[in-house]
């Protein structure tokens, strides 16, 4: 269970959260694996599809099974799935070369892996004498000693033809498809579908899944979320009929699962899950279903599977497909859709002599140091300042006191700055996929449910605290005399203030490892990788704020008698803390909410739930309520007036948040928080039009003969919402913007399926092919191919015709320096039109 939970924990300090702080940073994207598709004719009819990698120095790419252990909690093996098809078979399991076994630290286990080269093969035998292509999907994860990728799937579609001579036959690049059908991959559930007419316009969709024995699948409806994946059905929407009809299933069989401490209701053998469908006008369509299901045994369980299905009522035929088979692998040549002819990011029609700066682990180090400082009023820290120092004060050798209790709070320091170490030496952070992490919406979900156990334990409900046996032995160890005997008494406060210093802690490291960017950063004279220099610079600053007092008081002990003894006051700041972090809550739901569109956690409704969590802390410090008998301070000092009314003050100011559109609903304080002006209850008056589509804002352009503003955003996105709510308005910049440019947002967390038509498989630059399906999908492509950077926000100055005018620039909350570069963008486009 330890080892679970410190999985977890690892697992965790990746999740991208939200707040305002911005790093300035070179963007990087790696790919340090170049993959090669063939295939090799043997004997009897048969054929071996062979994926060789090339991989570069320091990385490493997953073996098939990356441990052998079968339940173990690792790193993503690689898959090479090959689509079924009726023109050959699979012959055996996919097999690979000899790689390398290593105990990996941060996964406790041997994991198996290969460096430099690494070769998986899949055989066939042939069922036809006409030539036939071989498609499929290889998947993997590559890692180096500070960070790991998970890059787009590897697409692949193989000519073959068995009248062919010669031994080898290269990859065609034609069109290729990724399906999710159990082709090259371990399958132990059989699935079939029928169609049936009930009357005129009613059919029965029949999805039959026969199970190997020992296998079973999971029923539509679980106890809980935290267990297996549930088995589901997903339908396209479709105008021609009425697909609200439940999925009804024949009644699961139940057991207690210990492992999930929860009941699992499951099906085995063979089950039939049914619908009817309604055409809802004359004209009918096929159907098309998409089925997600999770395979189990008693010893293990497969990763959840996708199949797509197609039913057609003009034929009553349904059958498995794959969703991207008939998709074109990119537009004709010389009009890729991904790349800007005009821009030249080396060479933008006018410099600007624009030069980055170089603040942003300063602005973390700080914000650790706040922390810090946070955690040091708290109850299980403030009273050992003098109880400390007096001890040390006792020293029986002249001066060796004194000497102790810097060292003491030097100690401290260095022990939260070592806790920031494994970040560095962990291979599972990857700085490619934060922005990715960031809009991931069972994420968000996740780390609102965590602020809020935070919250409560600073209520006083419960404490979060370490074993109280590896307290008692650190303890122990401080007896010892000497530089040692002081290290473990600084260990041992650490420990024993876990309960107070813990949830700051966390939400120190949850808060600045979010930011959704990456590449490398400057700190301090030294090149350090994103994002674990953010992780130490944040301990780092904790450390100097919780351990610097035990030290400047163990200097100058007449500085303790102008501190505030304990008493309850720390009580009402603990409890402060908590309504903070309900307020932290909130806004990790709301991202979830903006990322997936739900429209329940609007703009309004954000500012209602934080004006609730306000009236309640009034109440509580009002001492209208309390969380359990004698909380709290009783009397009315200076500051405990002061900081109420401060809170009562800040709660009204947030009232004009709920109400139609006026001047008090500017928030410039609170920027990054709240959702978009544009997602809520109202119809806020934009001043100047923005496109969402940058063929739409080319076109007006050049009707208008303007240049073009282009805004890479996130619906998620934290810095975006401080530039569009505190730089957009002000009158300089919104001048500029809405009278000299035609702007356009595109968003790259968008959610939205792009139509049918315009789904496609992309070739990258570096000739992977990716997925193009989302609305999303298409705008980051086009950042990552064009602009070569995958950050937000991110701004471009283009003219009609897609010239870059003026070099790209991101997150700039200097208003001045943001209006010289727009500016520098005009005097660039009125060059462009001359001659």
């Amino acid at each position: 269970m330890i080892r679970n939970a410190s999985f977890f924990f690892r697992a965790l300090s990746i999740a991208a959260l939200f707040l305002p702080f911005q790093l300035t940073l070179s963007a990087q994207i790696f790919q340090p694996v170049k993959w090669k598709f063939s295939v090799k004719q043997l004997e009897n009819s048969e054929y071996e599809i062979n994926a060789s990698a090339t991989i570069e120095e320091t990385w490493h790419v997953y073996a098939l099974s990356v441990s052998d252990k079968p339940d173990a909690i690792g790193p993503i093996p690689t898959t090479l799935k090959v689509n079924a098809s009726s023109d050959f078979e699979l012959v055996g399991k996919t097999k690979e070369g000899k790689y390398i076994t290593h105990f990996d630290p941060n996964f406790e286990m041997d994991l198996n892996y290969f460096e430099k080269t690494a070769v998986f093969k899949q055989r066939i035998k042939a069922k036809t004498d006409k030539p036939f292509s071989v498609s499929g999907v290889l998947e993997y994860m590559a890692c180096n000693d500070e960070r790991c990728i998970f890059p787009d799937p590897e697409l692949f579609d193989l000519k073959i033809n068995p009248n062919a001579t010669g031994e080898e036959i290269i990859a065609d690049e034609a069109p290729a498809s990724s399906s999710n059908m159990s082709g090259g991959k371990e399958n132990h559930a059989n699935w079939s579908f029928a169609i049936k007419p009930v009357s005129e316009k009613e059919y029965t969709l029949s999805f039959t899944a026969a199970m190997e024995p020992e296998w079973h699948i999971y029923a539509q409806k679980l106890e809980s979320n935290e267990g297996p994946v549930p088995t589901s059905f997903s339908f396209t929407k479709n105008i021609d009929f009425d697909l609200s009809a439940p999925i009804n299933e024949p009644k699961p069989k139940r057991f207690y699962d210990k492992n999930f401490m929860m009941n699992i209701d499951y099906h085995e053998g063979t089950v039939v899950f049914e619908t009817k469908v309604v055409a809802t006008g004359s004209t009918i369509s096929p159907i098309v279903v998409a089925i997600d299901f999770m395979q189990c045994n008693d010893t293990r369980c497969l990763p959840p599977q996708t199949i797509h299905v197609k039913f057609d009522p003009k034929t009553l035929q349904a059958m498995e497909f794959d969703p991207l088979a008939n998709t074109q692998s990119t537009t004709p040549a010389g009009n890729d859709p991904f790349k800007m002819p005009g821009v030249d990011l080396n060479n933008p029609l006018n410099n600007c002599g624009q030069e980055k700066e170089n603040y942003g682990l300063w602005a973390i180090f700080f914000f650790g140091l706040i922390g810090g400082l946070l955690a040091l009023l708290t109850p299980c820290v403030f009273p050992m300042i003098p109880l400390t120092v007096a001890f040390f004060s006792k020293g029986s050798e002249k001066g060796k006191g004194k000497q102790r209790a810097v060292l003491y709070g030097f100690f401290i320091f260095m022990i939260y700055f070592l806790l920031s170490l494994p970040f560095h030496l962990s291979k599972n952070v990857d700085p490619e996929v934060l922005n990715t992490i960031a809009t991931n919406t069972w994420l968000n979900i996740g780390f609102f449910v965590v602020f809020l156990v935070f919250a409560i334990s600073f209520f006083g409900f419960y404490e979060i605290t370490l074993p109280s046996g590896l307290a008692n032995k650190v303890d122990s160890a401080s007896d010892i005399g000497g530089v040692v005997g002081v290290f473990f008494m600084a260990l041992t406060l650490a420990i024993v203030s876990f309960s107070c210093t813990g949830p700051i802690l966390g939400t120190v490291i949850g808060s600045i490892y979010s930011t959704d960017i990456q590449g490398v950063v400057n700190f301090i004279g030294l090149e350090l990788s994103m994002p674990a220099a953010k992780v130490s610079a944040a301990m780092m600053g904790f450390g100097i704020a919780l351990g610097g007092p035990f030290a400047l008081f163990a200097a100058f002990p007449g500085l303790l008698k102008k501190l505030p003894k304990a008493g309850g006051w720390m009580d009402d700041f603990k409890v402060s803390l908590g309504f903070m972090e309900v307020a932290l809550a909130i806004k990790f739901l709301s991202n979830a909410d903006l990322v997936e569109q739900w429209g329940i956690f609007k703009r309004e409704s954000f500012f209602a739930l934080w004006i609730l969590v306000g009236v309640m802390w009034a109440l509580y410090m009002f001492k209208i309520f309390t969380f359990k008998p004698g909380q709290g301070s009783k009397g009315w000092s200076k500051f405990k007036i002061a900081f109420t009314s401060l809170i009562v003050i800040f709660t009204l100011r947030l009232i004009p948040g709920v109400l139609p559109p006026s001047e008090l609903n500017r928030f410039d304080f609170l920027s990054a928080f709240p959702p978009p002006k544009s997602y809520s209850w109202y119809h806020y008056e934009e001043e100047s039009k923005i496109y969402k589509d940058l063929a739409e804002a080319m076109k007006a352009a050049e009707q208008e003969g303007k240049p073009i503003f282009i805004d890479f955003t996130g619906w998620a996105c934290v810095n975006c919402r401080k530039m569009e709510d505190t730089v957009w308005p002000e009158e300089t910049v919104r001048a500029i913007l809405s009278d000299k440019y035609i702007m356009c947002s595109l968003y790259v967390d968008e959610k939205v399926d792009l139509p049918v038509e315009e789904q496609f498989v992309y070739t990258t630059g570096d000739g992977r092919k990716k997925m193009i399906k989302t609305v999303g999908n298409k705008w980051a492509t086009l950042q990552t191919e064009t602009f070569q950077n995958n950050s937000q926000p991110m701004y471009a100055l283009l003219s009609p015709k897609g010239d870059l005018l003026a070099p790209i620039e991101q997150y700039s909350p200097d208003v001045k320096k943001y209006t010289d570069w727009l500016n520098c963008g005009l005097t660039a486009f009125e060059s462009w039109k001359k001659p």
